[in-house]
């Protein structure tokens, strides 16, 4: 049967809503996601350098590492921040990304342990604790993250880290304050899926991302590599996508509403006489998190460490 004009049978759709959806899978997966709890009812590479950069479009806070053309690893970084003063206070901006190798998250496990406070993302009530990875329910973004760990084989963050630990600092709105401050900013979910395929879409027309590949890897031998190549490719185009997800005004609830908040509790720990404080959140909140660093606070990155989150030979 002949199709009319720029019309498609579903079968011929499918393996490019597939890319779209990997595509858009990855951005949310990567610290952009809602992990809402409430709707629950051999070590990793490292690099370390300095890094006196002070301005956040000279930071990098994911990466693919590469061995000439080809890539290596995914990477997420550590970047520590200290004021001029001798009692200056240490703060880490500590990128994450919400599916990875087992191995990466052990070796947070063991970094989190040197820090007086660690602060970390999760909209959820903290006096209902983390929720029990057999007894998580079903949400939309929960589905998304649980298929793209599946595909990739990779575990999920929060299967892996130890959220129990003492030093653990819930700095993250409650479901409540979330949707209050949605609905005050004239947000919405699909709202913002809109814009972030938007994004995609615009990012396609200008060549910077390519469906090609994710098509390809979905028919590649080794499938699992070959799509962690591909949406890794295009994790480094990050920025665009969290563009995308900001209002008129260059502010989102996702984002820096988010971010204000966590840098609410940070303020609580300095001034509480804590000295060496970690900040553990998506990688697409580390920019904004940056400029708050350092016009907020006074403090400026002097050490880049990088772990390795998804082999990718």
């Amino acid at each position: 049967m002949r199709l009319k004009s720029g019309m498609r049978s579903r079968r011929d759709r499918s393996p490019r809503w597939i890319a779209r959806a990997m595509g858009l899978a990855a951005a949310l997966s990567l610290g952009a996601s809602l992990a809402i709890a409430q709707e629950t009812t051999p070590q990793s590479a490292e690099q370390s350098s300095a890094d006196s950069a002070s301005q956040g479009d000279e930071l990098e806070f994911v990466r693919v590492k590469r061995d000439g053309k080809r890539p290596v690893a995914l990477q997420t970084a550590i970047v520590t921040y200290r004021g001029d003063s001798p009692d200056s206070p240490e703060v880490a901006l500590i990128g994450a990304v919400h599916i990875a190798e087992p191995e990466y998250y052990s070796r947070l496990n063991q970094i989190f342990r040197q820090f007086d406070a660690l602060l970390y993302e999760m909209v959820m009530d903290p006096d209902g604790g983390i929720p029990d990875p057999e007894e998580r329910g079903v949400s939309p973004v929960s589905t998304i993250q649980v298929g793209m760990k599946d595909a990739l084989g990779l575990t999920f963050q929060l299967d892996e880290i130890d959220y129990q630990a003492d030093n653990f600092v819930h700095a993250d709105m409650t479901p409540q304050e979330f949707f209050e401050t949605m609905n005050k900013r004239k947000e919405g979910v699909l709202q913002m899926m809109l814009r972030s395929i938007g994004s995609g879409l615009a990012m396609q027309g200008s060549g910077k991302a390519n469906d090609l590949d994710v098509l390809s890897a979905l028919v590649s031998q080794d499938r699992e590599k070959a799509l962690r190549r591909a949406l890794a490719e295009q994790m480094e185009m990050m920025d665009g996508q969290m563009a995308a997800l900001t209002g008129e005004d260059g502010k989102s609830t996702l984002i820096t509403e988010r971010n204000a908040k966590a840098f609410q509790v940070l303020a609580e720990q300095l001034k509480a006489g804590k000295k060496k404080i970690g900040v553990f959140y998506g990688a697409g909140h580390l920019k904004d998190m940056h400029k708050r660093l350092v016009d907020e606070f006074g403090l400026h990155p002097v050490k880049t460490e990088w772990l390795d989150a998804w082999h990718l030979q």
